[in-house]
């Protein structure tokens, strides 16, 4: 059994991934808001309805699981590059790694693949 403060602890964990989308932010702000009162956790106030398969709901699903993922703006700014920029020039690539979920400007990749990718097309830039 979860204790309170690792059932919010999620919440937050949550909030950092949205870092860069303020309406999906002030969405799960809102959730928060209505979650923890109850004594429940955004995450499982959002994942205990009928699923959208939305950007927020897809994070949360994915930090409730433990998948460590990394957003289009948090890839963005590694790469050092505007999330746009990015968006079409790194991750249209096709030897860029397949995105966990994607739609328009949104996208959410695992991590690591992430990573591994940019340090080698840091090392191919600089060469």
């Amino acid at each position: 059994m979860h204790s309170m403060a690792m059932e919010f602890s999620v919440d937050f964990a949550v909030l950092e991934h949205l870092r860069g989308y303020p309406d999906d932010l002030h969405r799960y702000a809102n959730l928060m808001k209505q979650a923890h009162p109850r004594g429940q956790s955004a995450v499982a106030f959002l994942l205990g309805r009928p699923g959208s398969g939305d950007f927020v709901e897809t994070v949360c699903r994915y930090v409730r699981d433990g998948v460590a993922i990394i957003t289009a703006v948090a890839a963005a700014e590694a790469a050092g590059l505007p999330p746009r920029d990015f968006l079409d020039r790194v991750a249209s690539r096709e030897d860029f790694p397949a995105p966990l979920w994607r739609r328009d400007h949104r996208a959410l990749w695992r991590r690591d693949e992430v990573a591994a990718y940019l340090r080698a097309w840091k090392e191919r830039a600089s060469s």
